[in-house]
């Protein structure tokens, strides 16, 4: 066999490994879709994505954060960028923020944006009485007040979201769920821990809203 068809067959082999490799792993890939709400293996998880979302929903209204441990859990899975590190610790101390995951970030997001809440409903209603608009300056030290947050008022209903799953990879007691809820297409890990799927992050992928 001559060198040139030595290297062609080598490349061949190698092109064939690949095409098995990429086969191997879409076969254990569980495809969302029709089929998906009725796998046995596929529901839990998707039973707790949907929670999640309930629970934000209803959060962006009450900030009521009381539920979020029953759904999201704190992991190495999920690094907190520096601002949201020093969020966590205006909120709930130094000591929070350096074991803090998702669930302690998603409790210190809405817990500011609750707090941030009060002190715009106090301001407005304090101008409103004095017969004026809040102004700038006013607006920007409520902003800071709230650990540099810019404050909103809560959601006038609890939005429901509806999810579009791309692929939900389930691999032991560790799940990858990509999914698109609306805003953005967005990728989940979920960790099983003693029976039990948690949400250990969720990152955005590609936001289209």
């Amino acid at each position: 066999m001559s060198r040139k068809s030595l290297s062609l067959a080598v490349i061949l082999l190698v092109v064939v490994a690949i095409l098995i490799a990429a086969w191997s792993a879409q076969s254990n890939r569980i495809r969302a879709g029709s089929e998906a709400p009725n796998s046995p293996e596929a529901a839990p998880v998707k039973t707790v994505m949907e929670r999640a979302y309930d629970l934000i929903g209803t959060a962006a209204q009450t900030y009521d954060v009381s539920g979020f441990a029953t759904v999201f859990v704190d992991t190495a899975d999920y690094q907190l960028t520096t601002k949201q590190q020093e969020g966590v610790a205006a909120i709930l101390g130094a000591e929070a923020a350096q074991r803090a995951g998702y669930l302690t970030a998603m409790q210190a997001h809405y817990m500011s944006l609750g707090h941030g809440a009060k002190l715009l409903q106090s301001a407005l209603a304090k101008a409103k009485a004095e017969g004026r608009e809040l102004s700038a300056e006013e607006f920007q030290a409520i902003i800071k007040a709230n650990h540099d947050q810019v404050p909103t008022l809560p959601s006038p209903v609890v939005a429901k979201t509806n999810l579009t799953y791309e692929s939900i990879e389930i691999a032991g007691d560790r799940a990858t769920v990509r999914y698109d809820d609306g805003a953005a297409l967005q990728e989940a890990i979920l960790l099983k821990i003693k029976g039990q799927w948690y949400i250990a992050g969720i990152t955005p992928v590609w936001a289209h809203f």
